[in-house]
């Protein structure tokens, strides 16, 4: 007499499960039926908004169980037969294993191929389950697309990941006073400056000299400038025609004046470094061993260190260089608005004076191992402070402020662990020991 074994109805029963869910994710799938040796069924990924489909599988193993194995209510495990993980690790395509519990709604999948890629894992041959990240629904849903993403290849269309992601951008909106002064000088820069010296001992900076006049937001009537130029030929002129105007030279004097303006709004704790065109926080250690910027922004409150120390020096004198975060500033003119352009880097001295002579090996080591979240820490640093605003107790710089751009949406995102799941294992390692290098 032929018989059902429970087995197979529990198997046939997961199936019908797993179908049954990723149907209302969007996705199909294809069971294998009867030649099955280690796979149970295809999915074939869909676009949910269009329904188009480009011939592109995940196999999926399921895996139907009464209880869970190592169940401690947010994580339970599920350890595979070698011979089992051996066949799913020389697939050419993507391979997840579902477990799916009989007397819950719970289903939970895992990629095999980017699980064990971590040699820990290898090692236990047991795969962990989050029972609330690694649950099949809608939100994990795009994530199996993004395996598909991983085995992409030159010239392969990979499925569009429908994931909503807000894009942090990494500018700041400009505004700046409506009208700009001009006035007559026989002075070079040299000179003016040194006639405003007679003035103030430490002049501002947001000025700028050509075609023999001085050009700048400030009132050149005033005090001030009266050795520096002609205040009787001080004009006044609408700053829109400056910076809107056809001629090119006129714009670049705009585009001059305000990265004057930049400086001298951030003079007080940033350096300019001339040669590499970037503002680095100042930051000399002799009595203390980090600078920490403490600031609010729409996150909260934030602190990081600025100006930190590192490495130790051959006769343990010290440390070997100190690192200063920077940045480098570009303005640009978007839509009739104006806006200044944030990109992030570093600066590495001896002592917080002296430029350290392995600066560019130590910034192209970041580099290889800064992540999206270290660049996002970076630029929160920068975005706090150049659109902070003066209060009772701090002067406002008056003819530069910037306003934070907020972030854009976007339909399509890409899942961050698949940015990490490309790496290789000594790569993970390497970025995990070496955090702290970058923690802004």
């Amino acid at each position: 007499m032929k018989k059902l074994h429970r087995n197979q109805l529990a198997g046939e029963e997961g199936v019908h499960r797993f179908s049954a869910r990723v149907l209302n994710v969007g996705i199909a799938f294809h069971p294998t039926g009867a030649l099955d040796a280690g796979i149970d069924g295809f999915l074939e990924l869909r676009d949910a908004e269009t329904g188009e489909v480009r011939a592109q599988y995940i196999a999926a193993q399921l895996k139907t169980v009464d209880q869970l194995a190592e169940d401690n209510g947010e994580t339970f495990a599920y350890r595979p037969e070698q011979r089992d993980l051996d066949y799913w690790l020389n697939s050419n395509v993507p391979v997840i294993l579902v477990v799916i519990h009989r007397t819950s709604d719970l289903i939970c999948w895992k990629s095999v191929q980017s699980y064990f890629q971590v040699p820990e894992n290898t090692q236990s041959r047991k795969i962990v389950f989050d029972r609330e990240k690694d649950s099949l629904t809608e939100t994990t849903a795009p994530r199996l697309a993004a395996l598909v993403a991983e085995f992409a290849r030159p010239g392969m269309v990979v499925p569009s990941l429908r994931s909503v992601e807000l894009l942090e951008t990494n500018l700041l909106k400009a505004s700046f006073p409506f009208r700009i002064q001009l006035a007559s000088t026989d002075l070079d820069m040299t000179d003016v400056r040194k006639a405003l010296l007679i003035k103030e001992e430490r002049p501002p900076i947001d000025w700028i000299v050509h075609n023999g006049h001085i050009v700048s937001f400030r009132d050149l009537g005033g005090p001030l400038f009266e050795r520096a130029c002609d205040q009787g030929s001080v004009d006044i002129v609408e700053t829109e025609e400056w910076f809107s105007s056809d001629d090119e030279v006129t714009k670049r004097l705009f585009v001059q004046l305000l990265n004057r303006c930049l400086g001298e709004r951030l003079r007080e704790r940033l350096v300019f470094d001339r040669p590499k065109k970037y503002y680095f926080f100042k930051g000399h250690l002799k009595k203390r061993d980090k600078v920490v910027y403490t600031f609010r922004d729409r996150h909260g409150d934030g602190k990081r260190a600025v100006v930190t120390q590192h490495g130790r020096k051959l006769d343990g004198t010290g440390a070997a260089y100190v690192r200063h975060a920077a940045f480098f500033p570009r303005f640009l003119e978007i839509d009739g608005e104006w806006y200044l352009a944030v990109d992030p880097t570093y600066h590495f001295t001896r002592d917080g004076l002296i430029e350290y002579e392995y600066g560019a090996e130590r910034l192209t080591t970041i580099k290889m191992f800064e992540t999206n979240s270290n660049v996002r820490g970076h630029l929160r640093v920068w975005r706090a402070l150049l659109t902070e605003q003066g209060d009772l107790l701090h002067y406002e710089y008056p003819y530069l402020s910037f306003d934070p751009v907020e972030p854009l949406s976007h339909e399509f995102g890409v899942p961050d662990e698949l940015w990490g799941s490309r790496e290789d294992s000594d790569l993970i390692k390497a970025r995990k020991a070496g955090q702290i290098e970058f923690d802004l």
